[in-house]
């Protein structure tokens, strides 16, 4: 059974997959304002669905003509014979309404939108978009758009666009399997384009508009269900329900199926743009960065590092690690693909000195390390290039060998011969994985596409698909991201503001741990303290009006006997009200003076898209100049944490660098799974989390600080 959302009238909480068979696999279709020119928007998708060979029915409405282009035309849904399946809505801005009301009455289970008008044009329009969501939520009926260019299922001759992309059909298509979902209604048709000069078919795509309906994450799950999808490609510019974008993630994850992403949007600038141009909300791009590590999606930033990688995708090979082995007759490209290879971190190990002996007694003027240099020598003895992949394929222990063959795959008789010789190194090394950098003639493309061996015009951009490929190969070898198990007690928060003494106790029972303290409101009191406490000890001002204590004066460290508590507690108080007369102070905090270990900074930020957000950094320069954090959504278990924060670059530091001592890294880890489980339980009530710093001690992690913001 497919997943699906409760509909009509529930709130979302999941994708929503009901009547999207009728949008990609519709049986019949009816064109509303069609038109008999077939370059118009209302007449290019009955001339494509005729020019495709769609077997289904095919209905223009339009009430002038008794014909369109060849067809019987209809006044009305009313004069249609039979069911519809999906109604392709061409008019002008007022009559979308009526005629997906009329839809709605002759049962008509999908509509697309072309028109626009709606919520991207201001307050009237957006009115008139959620008119049109009510209709399909009470209705069922599933809308695409408006404001979209429409969907493609080419395997089922589906064509409710009007996108005159679907008149360029290359004859270089040499893989398929590949669906592409799009928010953007210019940017989907030009990486079709870009794709189909690679030789790769987008079987399925669809653009989404503005999600009145039917939204990003709904096609994305789609396409992770259909068993014929074995890719999925994607650009998002932001999206309106975290929960579902996820649940959709997790499918594709489950079912083996690698998605790559195009998200904009980085920049302040970007994000502006997005925003104006989709009204949907487009949450922190860090957080977009957390949530495609966490459901092994790889995020790319231009169009053709997508399609690089979808093509790379498409012919199911992936390495099962990261050592790379180089082979060129070109000093200088191994050299180029050698220097993006280490930038990404893959392993540009030496061939085993037996192999390098073996390929020196060949040809003793190659190189035969890593990169290995044939020179020009195998243009003329195409016997020696065979010799050379060989013992690179076989004894290399390489994951992935990438060989740069310039243009030769462009002249006779090397587009044959070297076409040949990587056809039968490939046969004769049944699973490895040959990646080649060759311009080349369509026909040798083709063949080698046949033995899944990958070619592409630039020799970095063949490396980075390698090291794309490897990312995802092993995300999906690793522990499947699976729910984790909160506590068994996880406190409350009621929303109220605190001040750092309450909102320590209150993160204890959550099982962080604060170290012994009390609050006082006298000077003995904060003298009795002090000893109980222990020497030395800090005194801070306890106020929820107060968030920066030092810069109000109300911090006192290194405190060492009790004359100095009782007079510290006076001068601290002295300091705030002249620095914060209004501010309401609730007494003064006598804590431990924690020092030593490695100050670490946790953090939480409810982002309006996906909730709670947990970051965690190394304290200081590392965060405040370096940015040295790393982000992961909420909750998740100790396994996970780990994770988090040994993907710090100074990680090191928490292992005992430079002859210090190791931290304990398992109750940081712990306290991060803690912080993250608090927040998920109280996500509605709670703003950010600031734990700042958290000292990661040698035999326990202690926060020092912590300040909670509640929501608005």
């Amino acid at each position: 059974m497919r997943p699906s959302m409760n509909r009509p009238g529930e709130p979302d909480q999941h994708f929503a997959l009901d009547g999207l068979d009728a949008l990609f696999e519709a049986k019949s279709i009816a064109i509303l304002g069609a038109s008999s020119d077939p370059s118009k928007i209302g007449g290019r998708p009955i001339r494509f669905l005729k020019e495709r060979g769609y077997a289904g029915g095919v209905y223009p409405v339009n009430p002038n003509h008794a014909e369109v282009q060849g067809l019987r035309a209809f006044a009305s849904l009313d004069a249609v014979e039979g069911p519809v399946d999906l109604a392709i809505v061409a008019l002008p801005t007022p009559g979308v309404l009526p005629a997906l009301k009329s839809c709605v009455q002759h049962n008509v289970r999908a509509a697309v939108v072309f028109s626009a008008g709606f919520a991207e044009m201001g307050a009237d329009g957006a009115d008139l978009q959620r008119q049109i969501r009510e209709l399909a939520r009470r209705s069922g009926m599933r809308v695409l758009g408006p404001n979209c260019i429409g969907v493609v299922n080419s395997k089922q001759g589906v064509y409710a666009s009007f996108s005159a992309v679907a008149d360029y059909m290359a004859d270089r298509s040499y893989r398929s399997g590949v669906a592409f979902v799009s928010q953007s209604g210019a940017v989907g048709p030009h990486c079709l384009t870009v794709a189909r000069t690679r030789g790769l078919d987008f079987q399925t795509w669809v653009t989404t508009g503005n999600e009145a309906d039917i939204e990003f994450a709904d096609c994305l799950a789609y396409m992770a269900m259909d068993d014929s999808v074995k890719v999925i490609a994607a650009y998002i510019e932001g999206c309106r329900n975290g929960a579902k974008l996820k649940a959709a993630l997790q499918l594709a994850r489950d079912r083996g199926k690698p998605v790559i992403v195009l998200k904009t949007g980085r920049s302040t600038i970007g994000a502006q743009a997005v925003a104006s141009h989709t009204a949907a909300l487009v949450g922190a791009d860090n957080v977009y960065d957390a949530l495609f590590e966490q459901y092994n999606v790889c995020r790319v930033d231009s169009i053709e590092e997508l399609i690089d990688t979808a093509y790379a995708c498409s012919a199911g090979e992936y390495p099962h690690g990261n050592k790379i082995g180089i082979l060129t007759g070109s000093g200088g490209a191994g050299i180029l693909m050698a220097d993006q290879a280490a930038g990404l971190g893959l392993d540009v190990a030496p061939l085993p000195e037996t192999a390098q002996r073996k390929l020196h007694d060949l040809w003793p003027p190659a190189g035969v390390m890593n990169p290995v240099d044939t020179t020009a020598q195998t243009s003329n003895d195409p016997k020696l290039f065979e010799q050379f992949l060989d013992v690179v394929l076989n004894e290399g222990n390489y994951d992935t060998v990438v060989v740069f063959l310039t243009y030769l795959g462009l002249l006779q008789p090397w587009t044959v011969t070297m076409t040949d010789a990587l056809i039968e190194a490939k046969r004769r090394s049944p699973g490895s994985h040959i990646v080649v950098s060759m311009l080349a003639a369509p026909e040798a493309v083709r063949r080698l596409a046949d033995e899944n061996i990958l070619v592409f015009d630039d020799p970095t951009a063949a490396v980075a698909a390698v090291h794309r490929l490897g990312q995802l190969s092993s995300g999906f070898a690793g522990q499947p991201a699976i729910e984790p198990v909160a506590p068994s007690v996880v406190p409350a928060y009621d929303g109220t503001t605190l001040n750092e003494y309450d909102a320590k106790r209150l993160l204890a029972q959550a099982g962080v741990e604060v170290g012994a303290e009390a609050i006082v409101r006298s000077p003995d009191d904060a003298a009795a303290a002090a000893v109980k406490v222990g020497f030395p000890v800090v005194l801070k001002v306890a106020s929820t009006d107060i968030q920066h204590k030092s810069e109000v004066g109300g911090v006192l460290l290194d405190v060492g006997t009790a004359a100095v508590a009782r007079d510290g507690y006076t001068k601290i108080l002295g300091r705030v009200a002249l620095a914060a007369p209004d501010a309401r102070v609730d007494g003064v905090i006598v804590a431990p003076m924690v020092t030593g270990g490695v100050e670490t900074i946790i953090g939480v930020q409810n982002d309006p898209v996906f909730g709670p957000v947990v970051m965690f950094g190394l304290g200081g320069v590392f965060v405040e100049v370096l940015g040295d954090v790393t982000y992961r959504l909420a909750p998740f278990d100790e396994r996970v944490a780990l994770e988090l924060i040994m993907g710090v670059k100074g990680s090191a530091l928490l292992q005992g660098a430079r002859g210090g001592p190791s931290c304990d890294l398992a109750a940081l880890a712990k306290m991060l799974s803690q912080v993250s489980h608090f927040a998920a339980a109280n996500a509605d009530r709670i703003a950010s989390i600031d734990l700042n710093p958290v000292l990661a001690l040698p035999d326990r992690a202690v926060a020092v600080d912590a300040l909670i913001i509640p929501k608005a």
